[in-house]
């Protein structure tokens, strides 16, 4: 995944596709790498899409693959 580093734990996922906002993620390089590994960031990635989504998309540092965002 291409995220930036934008302070000690917050990356960033550039808008892209349909995203209406960019996506903030907020954790450790280690946390980072796991979710990388599963379905964090296309899940993050779909929320960013949402009508009436301002700003950014963010997840936290116990952000990781689940259900109720994924669509």
């Amino acid at each position: 995944m291409e995220y930036e580093k934008l302070g000690e734990a917050c990356w960033g996922l550039p808008k892209e596709g349909q995203m209406r906002v960019p996506v903030r993620l907020y954790a450790k390089q280690s946390m980072l790498a796991k979710m990388s590994g599963d379905r964090t960031f296309s899940q993050v990635r779909n929320v960013a899409t949402l009508p009436g989504i301002v700003d950014a998309a963010m997840v936290m540092p116990d952000g990781h693959e689940g259900f109720s965002l994924s669509y």
